[in-house]
């Protein structure tokens, strides 16, 4: 019988946590799931980052998308927070980090003169 891996080991233990986390009462399974698999799309499609970083950001996004999730069910067309909160990690924070790189790029001059029409 082969080794497990240490990603399947990973995913062992992950699923295992989101099981035990969606029996705590008021933490809905469907928006963790959909939160933590968005987290990881995120987290798998930038290869310029380091391990810890990909770690933080898989933490930080499916954080974002499960708060998310309610909202993209109360404001958009979808239905199912598991849903949502996918959508939620995958949209909201690459979307705030082109935001934050836009306004340091962003000269205050410049969007006066725009303004005031000249």
């Amino acid at each position: 019988m082969p080794e497990p891996t240490t990603s399947t080991a990973a995913a062992v233990v992950v699923g295992t946590g989101i099981g035990a986390a969606s029996l705590l009462p008021g933490v809905d399974g469907n928006a963790l799931m959909g939160a933590l698999l968005g987290a990881a799309l995120v987290a798998y499609a930038r290869k310029e980052l380091k391990p810890w970083q990909r770690l933080g950001g898989l933490c930080f996004s499916a954080l974002v998308g499960y708060l998310m999730a309610t909202e993209m069910v109360n404001q958009t067309p979808i239905k199912d927070t598991g849903a949502g909160a996918f959508i939620g990690a995958i949209v909201i924070v690459p979307l705030g980090l082109k935001l934050m790189e836009w306004v340091d790029k962003l000269e205050i001059a410049t969007l006066f003169k725009r303004g005031n029409g000249g």
